[in-house]
């Protein structure tokens, strides 16, 4: 595992752009998942392994987040470089401002139910494992806690859930310290305090037993306090995370770093013995 993260390091730092850039015309694609749930198509990119993908490959759906697509991690070279190592799929889709929950509020907006499409779509369209153990779900910000609600909603479906800067103790009163506060999407979530404690990741920590769990935090995010919400939630009921806290803040650019550690997680979980 060692060996993994610095030739990972090295491969990401290493300034090689034009070798990731030569290999994203084969490796990265395109495609568009028909949604029942939503009543549109939406696009949605995929990662390839390097050489001849092997059935039962493993796969982790990486969930953008707020105000950005599937492309950003794709469109941005350091993130790029650092997916294009990666030896199993990753599937990004396209998650517009829906945070991944079938809202209560516009019951139209049914993008969990869409997320299930997602992972289907995957199924027939890539030769994936369906083997919880080899198969993950992630994201950054508002799809950090999209990623881990999703999970939540499936408990042993993902041996790896991954979460970088995210949102877990939301939505929630905007009762914590200041510059520790986000405001409430209210026609996404409602303004019902019992709706949100619904749809909140900490209130519902205990369906995560039994998966991997990566969190990548920053020491100056405004989401700090809510995960630390989330980690003591996990620990009193026996849960264990792995943390990886990054010098920064709530910005693009540490999730483009976050990717090392994030994705190296995830492949110690799929290639364990």
């Amino acid at each position: 595992m060692v060996a993994f993260v610095a030739a990972w390091r090295s491969w990401v730092l290493g300034g090689a752009m034009a070798a990731a850039t030569a290999f994203a015309s084969e490796r990265i694609t395109y495609g568009e998942v028909p949604s029942a749930a939503l009543g549109r198509t939406l696009p949605v990119a995929v990662v390839a392994p390097a050489g001849k993908a092997a059935a039962e490959t493993p796969v982790l759906f990486l969930l953008h987040g707020r105000g950005r697509h599937h492309r950003s991690l794709i469109d941005a070279p350091e993130a790029r470089a650092a997916l294009l190592t990666a030896p199993f799929f990753i599937v990004l889709p396209q998650g517009e401002d829906g945070w991944y929950i079938d809202s209560p509020a516009k019951p139209a907006d049914r993008y969990g139910a869409y997320l299930t499409e997602v992972v289907a779509w995957a199924d027939r369209a890539l030769p994936v494992s369906k083997a919880a153990a080899r198969r993950g779900i992630a994201g950054w910000s508002m799809g950090g806690y999209g990623a881990v609600r999703f999970a939540q909603t499936l408990p042993g479906a993902f041996g790896f859930v991954g979460s970088v800067i995210g949102l877990l103790d939301f939505p929630r009163p905007e009762t914590l310290p200041a510059g520790q506060n986000y405001k409430v999407p209210l026609p996404r979530f409602t303004s019902d305090p019992a709706r949100w404690r619904e749809l909140n990741p900490l209130q519902h920590v205990a369906a995560l037993r039994g998966s991997a769990l990566t969190l990548v935090l920053a020491t100056r995010g405004f989401e700090r306090t809510m995960n630390e919400h989330f980690l003591t939630s996990l620990e009193a009921h026996g849960g264990v995370a792995r943390v990886h806290w990054l010098e920064g803040g709530h910005e693009f650019t540490l999730v483009e770093r976050a990717l090392v550690p994030l994705l190296a997680d995830a492949a110690e979980q799929f290639f364990q013995p």
